[in-house]
C-alpha cells in the first residue's frame, strides 16, 4: 500500500513537472505538436518511475543491466619511461577514459528510453500485483 502509495506521487510529480515543460514551450514557440511529445514522454515517465518504486517487476533490473554495460574496464597499457612514453601513456589514457564516459553515457540513454517504452505494458500487472498483494 506504502509504495502504491509512493509510486503515484512520485510518478505523478515526473508527469506533472514533464507536461509543464511541454506547455511551456509550446507557448513560447507556438509548436503544439511539442506539447503532445511532452504529454507522452511525461506518461511514460509516470509508468516508469511507478514501475520502479513498486519493485514487483523486471523493469529495474533490465535498466540497471543495461547501464551496466556502460561500465567497462579498458585495457592495460605497457610504455616506456621517457618523456614520449609518459606523453603517450597519459593521451591513451585521456582517450581512454572520453571513449568510456561517452560509451556510458549512450548506454545510460539507450536504459533509460527502452525502461520507458517497457514500463508502458509492465505497469498494468505491476499495478495489479500490488493490489493484490502478490510478491
Amino acid at each position: 500500500m506504502k509504495r502504491r502509495i509512493h509510486s503515484f506521487v512520485w510518478g505523478g510529480l515526473a508527469a506533472l513537472i514533464l507536461i509543464i515543460i511541454g506547455i511551456v514551450t509550446s507557448v513560447n514557440t507556438n509548436d503544439y505538436i511539442n506539447l503532445a511529445f511532452w504529454g507522452v514522454v511525461g506518461i511514460l515517465a509516470f509508468t516508469l518511475i511507478s514501475c520502479l518504486i513498486l519493485d514487483n517487476n523486471f523493469v529495474g533490473d533490465m535498466v540497471l543491466e543495461i547501464f551496466s554495460w556502460g561500465f567497462v574496464k579498458m585495457p592495460g597499457l605497457i610504455f616506456t619511461l621517457d618523456l614520449d612514453g609518459i606523453i603517450w601513456l597519459l593521451t591513451v589514457k585521456l582517450l581512454f577514459w572520453i571513449l568510456g564516459f561517452i560509451l556510458a553515457i549512450i548506454c545510460g540513454i539507450l536504459a533509460i528510453a527502452l525502461g520507458l517504452v517497457v514500463s508502458v505494458f509492465v505497469y498494468p500487472f505491476a499495478i495489479y500485483k500490488n493490489v493484490k498483494g502478490i510478491e
